[in-house]
């Protein structure tokens, strides 16, 4: 009984809340362990979706991301029948974070800072492709090695509301400026770095994986919709 009314709560919840939908590009610094493996920082995207309960300074949701942290480019013959046409191939080494997101914030306002608390799962995964020469649209790809580390962490960040207005249906339409910085803390994984792929002249390879925790700390800047 407690359970079907703590759902019809949350589902009472999500039907009032003010969804928000942000995208941002994103800085991921290795820390402790992890830095003295890679020895440098990782890039990407990251897009959440959030509800913001209406009237309070609770908002709830998921995020992800996708940083790379290492990139390889070659140029191999088509086929060992075909060695005088070349093929681009680039390697990457990358995580992807797929988390759940808390947030306590001022609900309104020019000025809206916020703390998070997230939890999640981080998936880091080297992939080689082969492109296309004129546009970079892969023709083919392949996972070389993976693994995944369970990640928590906390954040802080603030909005600076950029419009303010109403949409056809009359409902509050806004689009705010967001920056944040968050310390993840990540469990141990195995993964490959830079040169971490030794390849050989009768077309196999070999791996050599590095081990560490993947702690980040993750500076980001984008906008957000709330609608």
């Amino acid at each position: 009984m407690r359970v079907a009314l703590l759902a019809l709560l949350l589902s009472a919840s999500a039907a009032l809340a003010q969804p928000t939908v942000s995208v941002s590009g994103a800085v991921g610094l290795p820390q402790g362990t992890f830095d003295a493996s890679l020895n440098g920082a990782a890039g990407g995207l990251a897009g959440a979706f959030l509800y913001q309960i209406p009237r309070t300074p609770v908002a709830f949701g998921v995020e992800g991301s996708v940083l790379i942290y290492g990139i390889e480019r070659r140029v191999e013959p088509f086929s060992l029948t075909i060695p005088d046409v070349g093929v681009d191939v680039r390697t990457s080494n990358n995580v992807a974070q797929a988390l759940a997101v808390l947030r306590l914030q001022v609900p309104d306002g020019p000025i809206r800072p916020y703390v998070d608390g997230v939890a999640g799962l981080a998936y880091l995964y080297t992939e080689t492709r082969v492109e296309d020469g004129f546009d970079g649209f892969p023709l083919a790809s392949s996972v070389t090695f993976d693994d995944a580390a369970p990640v928590l962490g906390a954040g802080v960040g603030t909005q600076v509301r950029l419009y303010r207005g109403r949409n056809d249906r009359g409902r509050l339409f806004e689009v705010l400026l967001d920056g944040r910085v968050r310390y993840l803390a990540g469990g141990e994984a195995t993964y490959l770095g830079r040169g971490d792929i030794e390849r050989y002249r009768d077309g196999t390879f070999e791996v050599f994986p590095r081990r560490s925790r993947t702690d980040l700390v993750t500076p980001q800047v984008g906008a957000t919709v709330r609608f």
